[in-house]
């Protein structure tokens, strides 16, 4: 079973399924790259929705939070909880998925926005657990995903990140 993974990496990956440089404030953030594969390309490579990889994609603007290193939050955990329901319950943006290491851990999370959306990232659900970094991310990496069916239960079918397509 291959797996889509996601990482911030310092120099243009050969065997990156999509990658797209990121700026940070207007300075190069680096290179942000997706793999589908069975195994981590990298060291610091998250789980993302492969969905949400689409190499035709245009620009967009990002909103990633990633756990602090050493810090293991359960899915389940009221705040992960609540900002889903939150992600859910207002206007799509163009692609949201967690980020994670295994199949009961949130490391993070990506929302993807362009148009309208940008400026709604400034009230990110998912920053409220973690920090966020906006990045100007250019083609070729993000597309669009639709919004889920509703959340997966993690402690039965979280063998993907969220957002999944249908009830487990």
């Amino acid at each position: 079973m291959s797996r889509c993974w996601l990482a911030l990496v310092d120099a243009w990956p050969e065997r990156a399924a999509a990658a797209a440089w990121a700026e940070e404030e207007g300075e190069p953030a680096r290179v942000l790259a997706a793999w589908i594969q069975p195994s981590k390309p990298v060291r610091n490579a998250l789980r993302i929705d492969s969905r949400v990889i689409d190499p035709g994609g245009r620009p967009a603007r990002v909103s990633l939070v990633l756990a602090p290193a050493g810090v293991r939050l359960k899915f389940d955990d009221v705040a992960v909880q609540e900002a889903r329901r939150r992600v859910l319950a207002g206007l799509p943006f163009d692609a949201v998925s967690t980020l994670l290491r295994d199949s009961s851990h949130f490391e993070g999370a990506l929302t993807v926005a362009r148009g309208d959306g940008v400026q709604r990232l400034a009230d990110d659900s998912f920053a409220r657990i973690f920090p966020a970094r906006l990045l100007d991310v250019g083609p070729g990496l993000f597309g669009r995903a639709p919004p889920p069916a509703g959340p997966t239960i993690e402690r039965y079918g979280s063998a993907e990140p969220w957002p999944w397509d249908r009830f487990i």
